[in-house]
């Protein structure tokens, strides 16, 4: 990672981010979050170019610095299965389906592949 680069890319998703509520749960019965960080993502939907085998609608990417993550003390990388919670209350779920920690490392950023609401 290229901290200059991190810093850039972090500042980048300062300015055009949303909040996302990222959430590690227990594995217990019933489940209770065990790590949580608020963190600004760049969030996108896919282009019905991209509507693949594997990829359907309520599929998101989003882009998140690891800085940012590791700041508000979140066991990095994020995980398959971890949740993402959007919204203006923070009430909207998805799971985490894919993580690319190798696109973006340069920029300390990781590639999510989200689905959900």
């Amino acid at each position: 990672m290229d901290r200059a680069g991190a810093a850039r890319a972090r500042r980048g998703i300062q300015r055009r981010g949303h909040v996302a509520s990222f959430r590690r749960m227990t594995k217990s019965n019933p489940q209770t979050v065990a790590n949580r960080a608020d963190v600004k993502v760049v969030a996108e939907g896919y282009a019905p170019a991209e509507l693949a085998a594997g990829v359907t609608i309520g599929i998101r990417k989003l882009i998140v610095s690891r800085l940012d993550l590791e700041d508000e003390g979140f066991p990095v990388p994020p995980v398959k299965g971890d949740r993402v919670f959007f919204g203006a209350a923070l009430d909207v779920p998805t799971t985490i389906i894919a993580v690319d920690q190798d696109h973006r490392e340069y920029l300390g950023c990781y590639d999510i592949t989200v689905s959900g609401n």
